[in-house]
C-alpha cells in the first residue's frame, strides 16, 4: 500500500485585519499593501488562544474529514515556526488538547517549508515502521505574536491560522509519488527571529533592539524563492518520472500573490491549476499549504487520479515539494 492523504482540515481565526487597519498602525495603505502583495486582509488569533489551539482545531477539522477519532491517530507531526515556546513542543501541547496517549508528537522546524517537510516526515516513518498507520500532521502559526509592527516590511504580509492533513495507506500508484527537498544555509540571515535562543538569550538589550521580532529581506526571499521553487517543483515531478504537463493542480507556500505569479511562470504552471487564498489571509507561513489544499477540496478540487504538488519555500532558506496522485 501507498501512503497518501486521506482527509483534511483548517482553522481560521474570526478577526479579519484589512490594509485599511493596519494603516492606522503602520505606515502603508491598502493600495500600497494590494498591488505589492494581492493581500487585502488577514485572520489575527484571539488574545486567549495560542499557536497550538489554532492548530488544534485544524487537527479536529481533519479527523471530523475523515471519520476519524484522535485514538485513532499513530502520531502527530507539527509544522510551525511561532511556537507556544522554546520547549516543550507545541506537537506536545496540540497532543494533550487533542487528548492522545502516548503516541509520539513532535515538530518539524523548516519556517513556511515546514508544512511539506513534516508530511515528508511522516510518510518516511509510515514507510519505515508498519505500526504508524494513521500520521497527523498539523501546521500552524500565531505570527501575530512576532511581528513588529513599527515595520511595514514584514507586518503587512502575514496572518494567523493552521491546517492539517491525516496521511493513511491508499491503493499503489496512488498517494505521494515524488520528493524533492533542499535547503541553502549561506542565506541563514535572510529570514528569521534573532533573539530568544541561545545564540542571543533574552536581555534588556534584545528586547530595546527588538531582536524578539521576526525580521526579512523581501527582495532576497523573492530572488531566492523564485529559484529555488521552481526547481523543486521539477524535481519531485522528475523523481516521481512525471513533468509540469501532467500537474493538475499545484498547492504553493501562499507568501504572497505577485511571487506565487513569478514562480508559477518560472515552472511552466498554469495560474488556473494554482489555488490562492493569500488574498483572504495573508501568509500564514507553514499553515499556508494546508489551509489552500484543505480549500482546494471543499470546491471540488482535487479530483480521484489527479496529480497534485505541494509546494514551499522558507526561512533558512528552505524549500520543498512533494508530488502525489489523489486518491
Amino acid at each position: 500500500m501507498a501512503i497518501g492523504i486521506l482527509a483534511t482540515g483548517s482553522f481560521l481565526p474570526d478577526q479579519v485585519v484589512t490594509n485599511d487597519d493596519l494603516a492606522q498602525v503602520v505606515q502603508t495603505s491598502d493600495a500600497w499593501v494590494t498591488a505589492r502583495t494581492g493581500i487585502r486582509e488577514r485572520r489575527r488569533a484571539d488574545p486567549r488562544h495560542h499557536t497550538s489551539d489554532l492548530g488544534h482545531r485544524a487537527a479536529l477539522a481533519a479527523l471530523d474529514d475523515g471519520g476519524l477519532a484522535p485514538d485513532q491517530l499513530d502520531a502527530l507531526v507539527v509544522a510551525t515556526s511561532s511556537p507556544d515556546q522554546i520547549q516543550p513542543s507545541t506537537a506536545c501541547n496540540v497532543h494533550a488538547k487533542l487528548g492522545l496517549t502516548q503516541v509520539p508528537a513532535f515538530d518539524v522546524g523548516a519556517v513556511c517549508s515546514g508544512f511539506v517537510y513534516a508530511t515528508a516526515t511522516a510518510a518516511g516513518l509510515m514507510g519505515s515502521f508498519p505500526q504508524y498507520r494513521h500520521v497527523m500532521v498539523v501546521g500552524c502559526e500565531a505570527y501575530s505574536r512576532i511581528l513588529d509592527y513599527e515595520d511595514r516590511g514584514t507586518c503587512v504580509f502575514f496572518g494567523d491560522g493552521a491546517g492539517a492533513a491525516v496521511l493513511g495507506h491508499v491503493p499503489d500508484g496512488y498517494g505521494i509519488l515524488g520528493c524533492d527537498l533542499l535547503t541553502d544555509s549561506t542565506q541563514l540571515d535572510v529570514v528569521g527571529v534573532p533573539a530568544g535562543g541561545t545564540r542571543e538569550p533574552a536581555s534588556r538589550r534584545t528586547v530595546d533592539e527588538r531582536r524578539h521580532y521576526f525580521h526579512m529581506d523581501g527582495r532576497r526571499v523573492w530572488n531566492f524563492a523564485t529559484q529555488a521553487v521552481p526547481r523543486v517543483v521539477k524535481g519531485a515531478l522528475a523523481s516521481a518520472g512525471l513533468d509540469v504537463g501532467d500537474v493538475d493542480l499545484l498547492i504553493t507556500h501562499q507568501a504572497n500573490a505577485r511571487l506565487i505569479e513569478e514562480c508559477a511562470a518560472r515552472s511552466g504552471v498554469p495560474l488556473d491549476r494554482i489555488p490562492m487564498t493569500v488574498d483572504r489571509y495573508g501568509n500564514t507561513a507553514a499553515a499556508s499549504v494546508p489551509i489552500t489544499l484543505d480549500e482546494a477540496r471543499a470546491s471540488g478540487r482535487p479530483r480521484r487520479g489527479d496529480v497534485v504538488v505541494l509546494a514551499a519555500v522558507g526561512g533558512g532558506m528552505t524549500a520543498g515539494a512533494l508530488v502525489l496522485r489523489w486518491y
